[in-house]
């Protein structure tokens, strides 16, 4: 027999003990004649078991006390009378209905058992797997639409809301089952709001608790609440813990007081799973926004840090030297001056960079320094950045340009500045007197720009935090000069914005090798072809 025809027998079992009697008893009667009277009580305690079995303890009592008639009625002398001839019948009779009720209770007992236990068994395994819905990492509203799914389907309910805080605080449905359905009106908005506000469930006599011999049934919440709180139908639970609330669950449940244990219990289960779904929420956001504070916080020191190093040398300096200057007791010639006038002007140099860097890298993060391209030739933009180098460290920069490398299409400021950064990285780390190579080659699809140096290389655990803001790495020696930290980071930022990568790698001769890679479309690529 199926699950669903045992449903249906157990919710109709006084029906089912009548007609068992009564069946039994048709099939019985042509038999009387043949058959002493004793054996029909056997007989009909089979039958009283069986309806216990399927129905239940209070049809198993109905179909003993049916039995006790039938049996009196049809088959014990004189027949279709209620009286017997032998008075010794009537103690079988009476053992016959003590026998019957009790089998008929222990054999029900058993059955609601085995059903409560079913039944259980059958919310274990849904809100387990609600549970682990609930853990994986889907948006809120996905979450509560579902919540509310299973909700109906184990508490047949006919519908589900689940209410969260906006905001402003002011308590709003954030999903409603079944789809389709109206929205709560303003009754249930306000019984909800009165839930939230008193951390007190409406619609249930009382709270469910582990240890409550009688649960709470659940009448409507108007017959609730002589206290003057909104009177609307259905049931609201809190989803609260022991130091916050975080919204209500409501369910329309008419069949709720029919079988009121289960329903607080399950109602009580599937808001505290909701209730740990948010709270979970909540502490993710909580440790992401102390993460992001942390390294904020990280971010502002490197600021700090090479801000005030980084603008405050060359201030210091200026201030020192224009101090010299100005010093009436210190006589001044032209050649002492000048030299005195050239280091002002390399501490403003030094200090126009900083703040070039800083307004650059913000730029760019902000999307206010779009690339504008065009098409410009490889050699151009390398020359145009190795003008801006020192003409000493200059002669250390050997090119290895192929001349059929064909142009790109890039913004001619920005990557002028990629070149620049990049050799300047790389002058600056390799010993004096070493040579720094660039070269390109043409892929066809892309087209590939690389650096080397002599240096100390870059370890792979740092290879992508040498394009982080402010970060040095930690082969840094003292002979290399301080910088703010910021080239390696506008470099990738611009080559990021072109649709480009660019990476570190080792060096054949031990250095540093960094390399950037273009994509060209075929779009590009007609379009170069036709500009030629």
């Amino acid at each position: 027999m199926t699950h669903a025809a045992m449903k249906r027998l157990w919710r109709h079992g006084y029906l089912v003990a009548v007609a068992a009697v009564a069946l039994s008893t048709l099939a019985f009667y042509p038999g009387r004649d043949h058959f002493a009277k004793g054996q029909w009580a056997i007989l009909y305690l089979l039958v009283v078991v069986l309806v216990a079995s399927v129905s239940g303890t209070r049809p198993a009592v109905l179909g003993a006390a049916l039995a006790f008639f039938c049996w009196n009625y049809f088959f014990l002398p004189p027949y279709s009378a209620l009286h017997v001839a032998d008075t010794t019948d009537w103690l079988a009779l009476v053992a016959f209905l003590v026998a019957g009720v009790v089998m008929g209770a222990q054999t029900g007992r058993l059955r609601e058992r085995e059903a409560r236990a079913v039944a259980r068994e059958r919310e274990a395994e849904a809100i387990s797997r609600l549970s682990a819905y609930l853990v994986s990492e889907v948006p809120t509203h996905t979450v509560a639409e579902t919540l509310l799914v299973e909700t109906m389907r184990l508490l047949r309910a006919e519908r589900a809301a689940l209410f969260l805080p906006g905001d402003d605080g002011a308590l709003r449905p954030a999903a409603v089952a079944p789809e389709g359905v109206p929205p709560p009106d303003a009754n249930e908005k306000a019984a909800a709001a009165w839930c939230f506000a008193h951390n007190e469930p409406l619609g249930l006599a009382s709270p469910p608790h582990d240890d409550a011999e009688t649960p709470g049934v659940a009448p409507d919440a108007k017959d609730l609440r002589p206290d003057g709180s909104p009177g609307a139908t259905g049931t609201y639970f809190p989803l609260q813990t022991a130091t916050a609330t975080y919204g209500v669950l409501f369910v329309e449940a008419p069949h709720a007081a029919r079988r009121p244990e289960p329903f607080a219990r399950l109602l009580a289960s599937l808001a505290n799973l909701a209730t740990a779904f948010l709270e979970g929420q909540r502490l993710q956001a909580g440790i992401t926004r102390a993460e992001a504070e942390r390294e904020a916080d990280v971010l502002k020191a490197s600021l700090l840090s090479s801000v005030s190093h980084e603008l405050k040398t060359p201030l210091a300096a200026l201030t020192a030297t224009v101090s010299n200057l100005l010093e009436s007791d210190t006589p001044w010639d032209e050649t002492r001056t000048r030299t005195e006038l050239q280091a002002i002007v390399a501490d403003v140099a030094r200090l126009n960079a900083g703040v070039g860097s800083l307004l650059d890298l913000s730029r760019l993060e902000a999307g206010a320094w779009e690339p504008r391209r065009d098409w410009y030739d490889l050699d151009d933009l390398i020359d145009t950045a190795l003008d801006t180098i020192p003409a000493g460290e200059r002669k250390r920069v050997r090119l290895s340009v192929p001349a059929d490398v064909r142009p790109i299409a890039v913004d001619f400021e920005q990557w002028v500045r990629v070149v620049r950064n990049i050799l300047e990285n790389a002058l600056v780390y390799s010993p004096p007197g070493t040579e720094v190579r660039v070269a390109a080659a043409d892929l066809g699809d892309r087209m590939e720009l690389w650096v080397e140096d002599a240096g100390p290389g870059v370890p792979p655990e740092e290879r992508e935090r040498v394009f982080d803001k402010f970060y040095r790495g930690r082969r840094v020696t003292g002979r290399v000069p301080s910088g703010t930290g910021l080239g390696l980071a506008i470099a990738r930022e611009i080559v990021t914005a072109h649709g480009g990568t660019i990476r570190i790698m080792s060096a054949a001769a031990g250095g540093a090798r960094f390399e950037i890679c273009l994509p060209v479309t075929h779009d590009a690529k007609h379009e170069k072809e036709a500009g030629a």
